[in-house]
């Protein structure tokens, strides 16, 4: 069965579970926008590359409806420990040399990070809170800690992970 973009990207945001208001924040588009292509089932938009990024589909899958509504099963996530490698993380986009991962489904924007707060747990953050965080984590050179509501220097956690660390 064929389908369009609007049928395409109303089946992203559910198997993705994201509502349009978030998608609208994500990509800057606005939720009229959004709801449009939907409503209407639009064929093409030159909207859709930048609702494919934001979203973190395949591109080919959204316009063409070729291929995987993922480019990959999983997105990958750096395990940072330092507040100086996260400074340099967030002012590069990106980290050089040997970096730990982890893995999410979900995306949660360029520059998520999973931050380590004890030996075996992490704060997976974020810097945009598309996902209406309650706890956020505050870090400075002095530390970290959680704290109920933004601020400067205040990540959006979306996730508290364990991990198993090996040495």
């Amino acid at each position: 069965m064929e389908s369009n973009l609007g049928e395409r990207l109303e089946q992203a945001l559910f198997e993705l579970d994201v509502s349009q208001a978030q998608l609208a924040k994500r990509s800057g588009i606005s939720q009229q926008s959004i709801s449009y292509i939907i409503r209407n089932k639009i064929s093409d938009s030159k909207l859709a590359p930048k609702l494919a990024s934001a979203l973190g589909v395949s591109p080919t899958w959204l316009i063409l409806g070729i291929g995987n509504l993922t480019e990959g099963y999983a997105r990958e996530i750096p395990v940072i420990n330092s507040y100086f490698i996260l400074q340099k993380f967030l002012r590069d986009g990106r980290l050089h040399g040997f970096v730990n991962l982890i893995f999410t489904e979900i995306y949660l924007g360029k520059q998520a990070f999973a931050y380590q707060t004890e030996l075996k747990q992490v704060a997976i953050c974020s810097l945009e809170n598309t996902f209406e965080a309650e706890e956020f984590l505050f870090l400075d050179s002095s530390g970290h800690r959680v704290v109920h509501e933004p601020m400067d220097n205040a990540f959006p956690i979306y996730e508290w992970r364990r991990r198993n660390v090996e040495y």
